[in-house]
């Protein structure tokens, strides 16, 4: 055989695994995405809580806010559950983010953060670091194999029964900002979603 043929075989066999890799990897995104995934619920069983939120109104500002809003119903309308490991800087800047989105805006939001992807509970050390109005431990690994969510950082929205609404991409740049700001300015004049 010459050093040609035994090339062109070399490169067949490369190019081969190549294409049998790209199936595989097609099949599997294939089967991810045709799955059926559970609705994410913020009172799901296997979310532990490490720092309950606050009472609903903690203050003048917050009380005329929420009557304002909606007379009846105590509390904020949403919460806003931003995914975060605690490793993660993008983690972090999204849930900075989200605050300062909910400040601006001024909404009836509760933000909290879900830590996820840990398999042992957070310190003590690392609640105290995270900045959030309530904070929960994902123990079971809901967020990732049962709800099908794997994008550090994202806000996960629930209404006052803890149902899932919407999901609102990691606020890690000015686009996903103004998007999460408009969400939360239509809360504040509408009152809910």
């Amino acid at each position: 055989m010459s050093s040609e043929r035994r090339m062109s075989l070399a490169e067949r066999a490369g190019w081969g695994l190549v294409a049998v890799a790209l199936v595989a990897l097609g099949t599997l995104w294939h089967f991810d995405r045709t799955r059926v995934w559970e609705s994410p619920r913020w009172d799901d069983a296997g979310l532990v809580e490490l720092r309950a939120a606050e009472p609903a109104v903690a203050g003048p500002e917050r009380a005329a806010s929420a009557a304002s809003h909606d007379a009846g119903a105590p509390g904020p309308i949403e919460t806003w559950a931003v995914a975060v490991n605690p490793r993660c800087e993008l983690c972090r800047a999204s849930l900075a983010r989200g605050l300062d989105v909910r400040r601006v805006a001024r909404s009836p939001v509760r933000l909290a953060a879900l830590v996820v992807d840990t398999k042992r509970r957070p310190s003590s050390a690392t609640v105290a670091t995270l900045t959030a109005d309530e904070l929960r431990w994902d123990s079971t690994g809901a967020w990732r194999h049962r709800w099908g969510h794997r994008l550090y950082g994202e806000l996960l929205c629930f209404d006052r029964e803890g149902r899932f609404v919407r999901t609102i991409a990691p606020l890690t740049d000015s686009l996903a900002a103004r998007r999460a700001l408009r969400t939360a300015a239509s809360l504040s004049r509408e009152g809910g979603s």
